[in-house]
């Protein structure tokens, strides 16, 4: 007789791909012939554009530009910047041929560096991360009986995991009007503009991912008095994604890169206010908690089953922290005051121990002070943030999310303090390889087996399942159980079992 399940599929989403491609690519800057001679370089920054994001049957690739500068003080004393546009690429390739693949793609800068190479050119030298991860549609299939016959004894295993479910993405722009408050200059020169977006509130509402933050633009320009004077707006949005399928009880992550950013003065000269227009892509991934239930063993009191199985490996989230840190860097050198501090999250390592792992971040600080003597220097910080994450044996975690926020910045005789604010999103998974009962084969038992005592005494001398005795002999857990007045699912050694047949 064949023994015959009901099948239930689960369908979510398989990472078939998570793979951070690391590159430097590096510029010359020539001087026009209306600037100085360079004296000393004072800044480098930049600003990573998503241009494309591509997933095939074979791999996945993406494609931007780094809008990347110089600012450098002249021999004539004073400042002066230069731009350049720094495209980058970065592929990567299927172990075998997929379907019906998606890419989540993010392209971030982790330093940026700028030398003198004569009095009329620069080098700069920028380093990207692209973060590339895919997904596949999986459906995972188990089975199960409602009602078992008695003789039927079924073990079964229960999974309560966080899987991704589906993917939504929006592009959107931002148009707006910077005014500069009044307590502030009037810009004469634009010397650089950054930013850096932050998503305050995100979570799903039927078919739509919804989600609110802000566009943080940084702006560093000189008044009509010559002086180097920095401002920062906060720009807010309001979206939202259109997912494939209604989940109102979800997990949303969305992540945000720039596919534009351009910022102009209005006029040239004593200028109030700035015109912005950015292109920014959201990228949406939507997590839900299913409980996966497989059957892993069976036996017949009464009869001899044989059963058929087969292997699944499903990887599901164990848990997701956000972690917090005001993080103190230093800069112990006499200074007559700060000017502009920008960071950028460098390399990230990790290393297991026992039972947890530990977690550094490498971060490349950016500063442009004052000396002694008023002139404007620049020092490069690099401090690290390190934290400890609790993990099981068979877990494995990552850094899924990094952002900075606003640095805190005094500067004096006795140096430079910095203060930067870090949030780190950590994920823990776990790799689950299941072996799932999908049908068996019963046949009679032979004449001499149908023979037996109608109880066992013995004594277990090492702690055992107690599926693996009721297994052995013929016989039900909760007989057992109840014979032996036990409550556990495993027997302690050097126990007296009574085993009733």
């Amino acid at each position: 007789m064949e023994l015959i399940f009901q099948e239930k599929k689960i369908q979510y989403l398989r990472q078939i791909l998570n793979e951070s491609v690391f590159l430097e690519q590096t510029a010359d800057l020539i001087v026009p012939d209306s600037l100085s001679d360079i004296d000393r370089v004072v800044d480098a920054h930049g600003t990573a554009i998503l241009r494309s994001a591509d997933c095939t049957a074979l791999g996945v690739s993406t494609e931007g530009t780094v809008q990347a500068g110089a600012l450098f003080v002249g021999q004539d004393g004073q400042l002066h910047n230069l731009s350049v546009q720094i495209p980058f690429s970065a592929r990567k390739d299927f172990a075998t041929q997929q379907e019906n693949c998606s890419l989540q793609c993010k392209c971030t800068l982790r330093n940026v560096e700028a030398r003198m190479l004569n009095s009329r050119k620069l080098l700069i030298r920028v380093g990207i991360v692209c973060e590339l991860a895919a997904y596949a549609p999986k459906e995972l299939c188990t089975y199960d009986i409602d009602e078992p016959a008695p003789q039927l004894q079924l073990r079964r295993q229960e999974l309560p995991l966080t899987l991704p479910l589906t993917l939504g993405e929006k592009n959107f722009t931002i148009h707006e009007e910077l005014e500069l408050p009044n307590e502030k200059p009037s810009l004469d020169r634009l010397l650089k503009c950054l930013c850096r977006m932050q998503i305050d509130e995100q979570k799903t509402l039927g078919e739509k991912a919804v989600f609110k933050g802000n566009l943080i633009v940084h702006a560093l320009y000189e008044s009509a008095e010559g002086k180097p004077v920095v401002h920062e707006w906060s720009v807010p949005f309001s979206q939202y994604a259109q997912l494939p399928q209604e989940l109102d009880e979800a997990q949303l992550r969305t992540q945000l890169s720039l596919t534009s950013f351009d910022v102009e003065p209005d006029s040239l000269g004593d200028c109030r206010r700035l015109l912005l227009s950015a292109g920014l892509l959201a990228q949406c991934i939507v997590y839900g908690k299913k409980s996966v239930c497989v059957i892993d063993d069976a036996f017949c009191t009464d009869a001899l089953l044989t059963p058929e199985f087969h292997p699944e490996r499903i990887d599901g989230i164990l848990d997701c922290q956000t972690l917090r840190e005001n993080l103190i860097s230093a800069y112990e050198e006499p200074t007559g005051g700060l000017v502009d501090v920008w960071m950028y999250f460098d390399e990230t390592e990790k290393q297991r121990t026992a039972d947890e792992m530990e977690l550094s971040v490498f971060i490349c600080c950016n500063v442009m002070y004052y000396d002694e003597k008023g002139q404007i220097q620049s020092v490069t910080l690099r401090p690290r943030y390190q934290t400890r994450v609790a993990l099981s044996d068979h877990a494995n975690c990552s850094i899924v999310q990094l952002d900075g926020g606003e640095i805190f910045a005094a500067a004096g005789t006795n140096g430079i303090e910095l203060r930067l604010p870090i949030t780190m999103r950590v994920e823990s998974t776990a790799e689950h390889d299941l072996q799932v009962l999908c049908g068996g084969h019963i046949e009679p038992l032979p004449p001499e087996e149908g023979k037996r005592p109608s109880a066992i005494l013995r004594r277990l001398e090492n702690c055992q399942e107690l599926w693996q005795v009721a297994k052995t002999y013929r016989t039900s857990m909760q007989t057992i159980m109840e014979a032996n007045d036990l409550h556990g699912e495993c027997v302690p050694e050097n126990t007296m079992l009574l085993i009733p047949l």
